[in-house]
């Protein structure tokens, strides 16, 4: 019998917003902020901005406060309120690199405008580079599983938010659609 000790849960909500409004919104902020460098590399990141301030993001500052209370107690921690959010927008190969948020106890990303080719978020297992060490000769490559992988690759998607230990290193693939922008929301919590 395996016994799991120690997960690392990401939680993942299907939304139904007018994502419309919050794209309009989003492209307009970025035309009139500039934009700063974290974990971008290429591509447009808003300074933090509070979404109760704007009408148009009330309903997904209502979706995501209510979706990580539900993450949050179901993994046993306290009560969670947005502490930070930005906006990001990436064009044709525009990337953000592996980062973790530090100082926070939970962090999102809710996907406003998804392409074709738009690029995925890539989780890293924590321990990835003792277990890489360790196993990577061991497994066999085209049965990556719960206990054995190093990455973890989810889609992104229009309308879906995740949330996840902000702990947990993760990084976004390139944007290889040359017409088109990913738009996303992200944030943290205390």
């Amino acid at each position: 019998m395996i016994l799991d000790l120690f997960k690392t849960g990401v939680y993942f909500a299907e939304c139904n917003l007018d994502l419309e409004p919050i794209k309009e919104f989003c492209t307009q902020y970025s035309y009139n902020h500039t934009s700063r460098e974290l974990s971008n590399e290429g591509g447009y990141q808003s300074p933090d901005i509070d979404l109760k301030e704007y009408n148009v993001l009330a309903p997904l500052y209502s979706k995501i406060h209510f979706e990580v209370n539900v993450f949050a107690n179901g993994m046993g921690l306290n009560d969670q309120n947005l502490d930070n959010a930005w906006i990001n927008i990436n064009g044709y190969r525009d990337i953000n690199v592996m980062h973790c948020h530090p100082g926070s106890a939970l962090s999102g990303v809710f996907y406003v405008n998804v392409p074709e080719d738009g690029g995925n978020i890539v989780f890293e297992c924590p321990g990835s580079e003792v277990k890489d060490f360790a196993w990577y000769n061991q497994v066999d490559h085209e049965n990556w599983n719960h206990y054995n992988s190093m990455h973890w690759t989810l889609p992104a998607r229009n309308n879906t938010l995740y949330l996840f230990p902000s702990f947990l290193k993760h990084r976004v693939e390139p944007n290889n659609n040359q017409n088109l922008k990913r738009i996303s929301i992200s944030f943290n919590t205390k």
